[in-house]
């Protein structure tokens, strides 16, 4: 199903910007949610929880080490399935809105085309066959 986009100018750019760089941005307002929740956690729920109904006393250090240890797992899988596929997204909405790269590209591909034909002037001119014709 396509959905069409409009090109980004005026306040839509600027709200793009504000965007992007708040998803740079988040990764610290994260870090700092996830302490403190962890620990909330930890005292209202998790070390009660676990010492009344399993009767284990787990330590605070213990708690962050499983907690570490979801994060990295959770990180790995990203790295291997969704990074891939924000880059190909990514890659595929620069391509279709004009962006600086593929202006370049089309202008490359032209003057390429370009020589080329040239070339090809030039070769027949001289008497000049390709190899592997």
């Amino acid at each position: 199903m396509y959905i069409p986009q409009v090109k980004a100018k005026g306040i839509l750019l600027r709200w793009g910007q504000f965007r992007f760089m708040y998803n740079y941005a988040i990764f610290y307002i994260g870090a700092i949610q996830l302490v403190l929740i962890a620990a909330v956690a930890y005292n209202t729920t998790m070390q009660p929880w676990v010492a009344q109904y399993l009767g284990w006393n787990i330590h605070f250090w213990q708690y962050c080490v499983v907690l570490g240890a979801i994060l990295v797992v959770g990180m790995v899988l990203e790295f291997t399935f969704g990074v891939p596929a924000l880059i190909a997204v990514s890659n595929e909405q620069m391509y279709k809105h004009a962006s600086p790269i593929k202006l370049d590209f089309v202008e490359v591909k032209s003057k390429q085309t370009e020589l080329e034909e040239k070339l090809n002037k030039i070769m027949k001119h001289m008497g000049i066959e390709e190899k592997g014709e």
